[in-house]
Order: structure tokens, then C-alpha cells, then sequence
């Protein structure tokens, strides 16, 4: 588990894993593509759409397996 002090996020990407967290079902992951719509609908620009999954794959937010984005064990999901 690694401390999210240590990988902060700009405003646009903790918007974006705020959204996907409540959009997502955690154990089964998502399409990224998926992501990008869910983004988009909720008034992200295009460009955002496209820059926070990056960023939120990039810190250890979310990562990837086989086209699929799974969120990263850490302490805000252990509630």
C-alpha cells in the first residue's frame, strides 16, 4: 500500500478518480474507454477525458491489465 501524500494529484485527475470510483465496480475494473465516456459525461473536456486516466495510471492510482483500468488498493478504500 503506498501513501497518497507521496503522489499527488492536480485538481483535474482527483476529480476524474473521484467519478470513476463511484462509476466503477472496483473488483472487476472497466474499460478505459469506459472511463473516457463516464468522464465526458460528467463535463469533462475531451483533452481532460484523455489526461486523467494517464496521470491516475502514471501515480498508482489506477492501473491496467489487458485494456482494463483496476483501482489501487490504498487507504481511502478501506472504509
Amino acid at each position: 500500500m503506498y501513501d497518497s501524500d507521496e503522489r499527488p494529484l492536480d485538481a483535474v485527475a482527483e476529480s476524474a478518480y473521484e467519478i470513476l470510483l463511484e462509476q466503477c465496480e472496483i473488483e472487476e475494473g472497466f474499460p478505459r474507454i469506459d472511463a473516457n465516456a463516464e468522464l465526458l459525461e460528467a463535463d469533462f473536456t475531451d483533452g481532460d477525458a484523455e489526461y486523467a486516466p494517464d496521470r491516475l495510471l502514471n501515480c498508482g492510482y489506477l492501473y491496467a491489465v489487458e485494456g482494463r483500468l483496476f483501482v489501487t488498493e490504498h487507504e481511502l478504500n478501506e472504509n
